[in-house]
């Protein structure tokens, strides 16, 4: 059975719509417009992606079939010449129904049985729910808040949130394997000197290689004298003259194919000339120029890597309030290097262009060296400051141990209290799933059996006599439903004699048999296997196309539904109907049929759909009929009057007699007081008459104006005894006891 019906985002609801509360029996009614046939195609389709925001909710979370009537139903059904066949019991044996019966009994057994173990459950899950809030509350406030000023290091991470506090306590309860208790006051003290402070764990700094970089300052290239050969014979003029480095540079500006000296700019150079100077530079020198240049490159490389190194440290331990370095020792250094490592790149450019000087690099092993003993003994430091820390964390983690244990074991009844009746309501939840998932199999099996069953027995035959029948009976006599010949799981409509009738009938025509054809189905199914399926039934203004008397037959068909219903007779469960037409939605609310077999109470429930700048919104009215009779209006009218004179007494009384059993019923004045066999009381109901047709037709003089109320209530009194032994009594009372 549905619970609520949730929609959003749909055209005329964009707002949204929930109608909640649902019961067995509703009326919608609703102005065209209004949203009937949207909300009956969602019901019907809720699964088209255009519905993605709309919801169903089912009683206890059990889904059933939904049958819908609208225009959609008859387009569907009705659009061809051959109808789809319903299936229902056909020509079964007593004992086959009985069988299927019986069966049908036990699944419902069994699905009630499931409803009541999942509401046990349910009720269990919120008895724990609630047993966990309280619990919760209690540890909060009687370990939290007892010790959160004297323990709060022991609290971090749980200290807003009682969810976080909840699990702690549980997990310490559970696996805390301390055996010895300390004390509160020791733990007291612990606390003081061991939370004091909460140092944490210090990197180590980086340090660095430096034995590359001072063998290129120490290599023994830059104080040798890097000259041409001797053995030629420019070679002796050169290197007496001591011009070997010029001559390389000059050497460097010859032109190929041309014979002008680069230093006097005259044709003085030959081919022995050139010959010489190559001669001069031989392979030695070249070799030694060679690794000058390789030199240079890994010093400026290795130097930037020093440097770089050396600077993130700086900046880092600048920036640790707990740096073990000193910073300032350190920076100088690393400035006085940075010079230096600059003035050796000059000198090796200097030795690049005058290779025969014999030129010294300052060396930086010494610098370095400090550098890297000022690292060294940060890094001793450091290493003796995680030692200590190390043995804080451990010594921390140990103290907050035993003040788990101290709080675990000052509250070992309220824990353990809990933990019992929790593992309680687990258990039982447990059972419950077990017997639930029972209950299941034997549904499915017992289900299976009832389809099997239904196979061998189901017919369309059944469905089309019980429309035919009820088509003669209302008057349509000149069409008929019947099993097509080449499909007999089909139908069709003909006229007497024999054509095809789908294209001829009238309007009122389609829909009343449309409408005859819904009551088959919902009775049935489209097969043998789900004839017996609950569900629930959705119709939306069937009567949108008849006249003021096929209104009353389809009205007086749908009441058949609601009986059962009422009385939980078949497989329906529910019945939801929409309507725009107040004339069919007064008969379905007729008072004479809001009772079950039983003489209880079953009044339907109410909502009107009202529309308003293009947005309809829903209103309910629980039990209470919004639309209201004339007839109904009197007697709301004498049920509220306290002060009103007796003119309007007797009036309202007077309508009320004409409505019911003169008009209604056809009695004139005689025929009721004729019903009325005591002479006596038959005196008082023919003076109420008389004084009604007196009181309310004649102009009363002063006297009688003036009565007492004790008068009136005699006139309510004897209008009482009219309807008591008139046989109505009844409904005497039930107009009398309605709310609205």
């Amino acid at each position: 059975m549905i619970s609520k019906i949730e929609i959003n985002n749909i055209v005329p609801y964009t707002n949204g719509l929930t109608i909640d509360n649902l019961h067995k029996i509703n009326y919608i009614y609703g102005a065209n417009a209004s949203g009937k046939t949207t909300l009956s195609h969602f019901l019907e389709n809720p699964s088209e992606e255009r519905y993605y925001g709309c919801s169903i909710q089912w009683k206890d979370g059990i889904q059933e079939s939904i049958f819908v009537y609208n225009r959609y139903f008859r387009e569907k059904n009705f659009g061809s010449s051959t109808i789809p066949g319903v299936f229902t019991l056909g020509q079964a044996t007593k004992e086959q129904k009985e069988e299927i019966e019986h069966k049908i009994s036990e699944l419902e057994n069994i699905k009630n049985q499931g409803v009541q173990f999942s509401a046990t459950k349910e009720k269990l899950k919120n008895e724990q729910i609630d047993l966990i809030n309280k619990f919760k509350d209690d540890i909060w406030k009687h370990v939290y808040k007892r010790y959160e000023s004297v323990f709060s290091n022991a609290f971090d991470g749980l200290k807003n949130s009682k969810d976080k506090f909840f699990q702690k306590v549980l997990k310490e309860f559970n696996s805390n394997d301390i055996v010895e208790l300390t004390s509160f006051d020791s733990l007291k003290k612990d606390a003081q000197t061991i939370f004091q402070k909460n140092p944490i764990l210090l990197e180590f700094i980086q340090t660095i290689d430096v034995s590359s970089i001072v063998h290129i300052e120490q290599d023994e290239i830059w104080q040798k004298k890097v000259i041409g050969s001797a053995d030629v014979e420019i070679g002796k003029l050169i290197n007496r003259l001591n011009i070997s480095d010029w001559v390389h540079e000059g050497k460097k500006l010859l032109r190929e194919n041309s014979n002008v000296c680069p230093f006097c700019q005259k044709e003085t150079i030959d081919e022995n000339f050139k010959k010489q100077i190559e001669l001069f530079f031989d392979d030695s020198f070249i070799s030694d120029i060679e690794t000058i240049k390789r030199l240079k490159e890994d010093y400026n490389r290795q130097s930037q890597i020093i440097l770089d190194i050396l600077g993130n440290i700086e900046i880092k331990e600048k920036q640790n309030k707990a740096s073990k370095l000193n910073v300032e020792l350190f920076s100088s250094f690393l400035k006085t290097l940075n010079s230096q490592f600059f003035g050796n790149k000059e000198i090796i450019e200097n030795k690049l262009k005058e290779p025969s000087r014999m030129l010294e690099l300052t060396s930086n092993d010494s610098l370095m060296q400090q550098i890297l003993q000022m690292i060294q003994v940060a890094n001793d430091a450091i290493q003796e400051h995680n030692s200590i820390v190390t043995h804080i964390v451990e010594k921390k983690q140990q103290l907050i141990q035993l003040i788990w244990k101290y709080l675990i074991t000052d509250n070992k009844t309220l824990i353990e209290t809990f933990v019992k009746k929790n593992k309680g309501y687990q258990n039982g939840m447990d059972n419950l799933d077990n017997k639930i998932n029972n209950l299941r199999t034997k549904y499915r099996l017992l289900d299976a059996e009832i389809k099997e069953l239904n196979k061998n027995i189901t017919s369309i035959q059944p469905a089309v006599d019980e429309i035919n029948k009820t088509l003669l009976t209302f008057g349509f006599t000149s069409f008929k439903i019947v099993p097509t010949k080449n499909d007999q799981n089909q139908y069709q409509i003909q006229r007497n004699g024999g054509e095809d009738a789908t294209k001829t009938l009238s309007e009122g025509e389609t829909t009343f048999i449309t409408f005859l054809y819904f009551l088959q189905k919902i009775k049935g199914g489209d097969t043998p296997e789900n004839v017996n399926n609950k569900r629930v039934v959705v119709i939306d203004d069937p009567i949108s196309s008849l006249d003021s008397n096929v209104l009353f037959l389809v009205s007086s068909l749908i009441k058949e539904i609601i009986k059962d219903i009422r009385n939980n007779r078949g497989n329906i469960q529910q019945i939801i109907v929409l309507t725009h037409n107040v004339y069919f939605h007064k008969e379905l609310s007729n008072i004479y049929l809001m009772k079950d077999d039983a003489g209880q109470k079953f009044n339907p429930y109410y909502w009107i759909l009202r529309k308003n700048n293009n947005e309809t919104r829903v209103i309910p009215y629980e039990q209470n009929c919004p639309i209201k009779s004339s007839y109904d209006l009197l007697w709301k009218e004498l049920r509220e009057m306290n002060n009103s004179s007796c003119v309007t007494v007797q009036n309202i009384m007077r309508r009320i007699i004409e409505s019911y059993f003169k008009t209604w019923g056809g009695l004139n004045d005689d025929m009721i007081l004729n019903e009325i066999k005591n002479p006596q009381e038959k005196e008082i109901c023919r003076s109420l008459i008389y004084m009604i047709n007196d009181g309310s037709h004649c102009v009363p003089d002063d006297l009688y104006v003036e009565q007492e109320n004790e008068l009136i209530e005699k006139y309510k009194n004897v209008f009482k005894l009219v309807f008591e032994k008139l046989g109505h009594i009844r409904h005497y009372e039930m107009m009398m006891s309605q709310t609205n």
